[in-house]
């Protein structure tokens, strides 16, 4: 039975309705998966609008096959691409897990704009009773966990929305996702403050804050130096391309502060694991044995709850690690390192990020009224009589 240009049958052995349709000038068949002949041709003039859509470019066409591709599926894809190009880190695949717990089981075509609002209101709110939402119980979930800001979630919805590129061609552009406005920090620290935060921490991570005041270096970036990368001759340590959040490697020379900070990790490479045997460590910055360290010589990764209270007790509640990032591209700017060695330092790859961090603060709003005012001083305080060329033409003749 034809309908403008699809077509329903039947086929031996089969209950259901298929039906047959053009698409870019293929013939394609598929079960509309319905026994009653009205709701059969429903499917198909369903159909038969989305091949009209896909032809004017207003929405590709998805096909039955994509149509089964969920949101956990996209971004298993995801995964492995980061992974293919040695991007996929630890903090990738927590930031997808929320994404995973709410619309994993969900067909990828059948997000909607509507479901993303609703995940990013969750998110926000946080714990609480909840309305009956478009997700159901797998968003509802979400609800246990403690409010998130606006820059957790839009980087949650980066994730989903790099998933969606990644998989165009089969389930289309996917749902309009806002994003957040983010409140820019402008945490700064003076030597004097980063040393009394620095004091109360514990032996093995005072070596690492400072490491990141000096350098700039992320986090992960830090944990990840091992000895192997030290040239020792030339005095230098490299950062490899795979451990860099730009995917650049990056080499620090090893001179004042940063080689006595060397030196002493140099020393303190050896430790006794729980078995009293000592081991050598290969990385430059490891955990020893302690409070919330169960194992020794095991990598830095999370110190949030030691931090908080190093922050607390210098006095800086509100402190954060990656402050140092914007502290050491000030204090390079300030000391008058070109802008391009110091992102080559730091490992900046974009103006606008560097731009960002080199945030100007009280010292340098006082320096620049001190040079105003200097200039204003500079300048002369009473008008000079000027005379036209036309009385000064007179003048002369008078004098004459």
């Amino acid at each position: 039975m034809k309908y403008g240009s699809g077509t329903l049958y039947k086929r031996p052995n089969s209950p259901y309705w298929w039906m047959a349709y053009c698409l870019r000038g293929k013939q394609k068949w598929e079960s509309t998966k319905q026994k009653d002949f009205n709701k059969a041709r429903q499917c198909l003039k369903q159909r038969l609008r989305e091949i009209g859509a896909d032809v004017i470019g207003a929405k590709k066409f998805v096909g039955p096959q994509n149509e089964k591709l969920t949101v956990d599926k996209i971004l298993d894809f995801l995964t492995k691409d980061l992974e293919v190009r040695k991007k996929l880190s630890s903090q990738a695949v927590s930031k997808m897990e929320p994404l995973r717990k709410a619309l994993g089981p969900m067909a990828a075509i059948g997000v909607s704009d509507d479901m993303i609002r609703e995940y990013m209101l969750l998110r926000l709110k946080g714990p609480g009773p909840r309305p009956r939402t478009l997700m159901g119980r797998e968003l509802r979930k979400l609800g246990r966990r403690r409010p998130v800001s606006n820059a957790t979630v839009n980087r949650e919805l980066q994730f989903l929305t790099q998933a969606y590129n990644l998989k165009a061609k089969e389930v289309g552009t996917g749902p309009t996702i806002p994003k957040l406005g983010e409140r820019v920090r402008e945490g700064f620290y003076e030597r004097a403050v980063f040393e009394e935060i620095a004091g109360r921490l514990p032996h093995d991570l005072q070596d690492f804050a400072r490491w990141g005041y000096f350098t700039g270096w992320r986090k992960g970036e830090i944990s990840s130096l091992r000895w192997m990368d030290l040239n020792m001759e030339d005095r230098q340590l490299r950062l490899r391309g795979q451990f860099s959040k730009n995917g650049e490697q990056r080499t620090v020379p090893l001179m004042g502060e940063l080689w006595e900070i060397i030196q002493r990790r140099w020393k303190a490479r050896r430790y006794k694991d729980k078995d009293g045997v000592t081991a050598i460590s290969p990385l430059v910055f490891f955990r020893e044995r302690g409070r919330g360290v169960p194992k020794a010589g095991v990598a830095v990764v999370q110190f949030r709850k030691t931090w908080k209270e190093a922050c607390e007790a210098a006095d800086q509640p509100e402190a954060l690690f990656h402050d140092f990032r914007r502290t050491a591209v000030r204090n390079m700017i300030r000391a008058g390192v070109p802008r391009r060695v110091a992102m080559l330092i730091s490992g900046h790859k974009t103006e606008s990020v560097f731009e960002r961090y080199n945030i100007t603060d009280e010292h340098d709003l006082e320096d620049a009224i001190r040079k105003t005012q200097e200039f204003v001083a500079s300048l002369p305080k009473k008008r000079q009589k000027v005379t036209s060329i036309k009385a000064a033409a007179k003048k002369t003749e008078r004098s004459k």
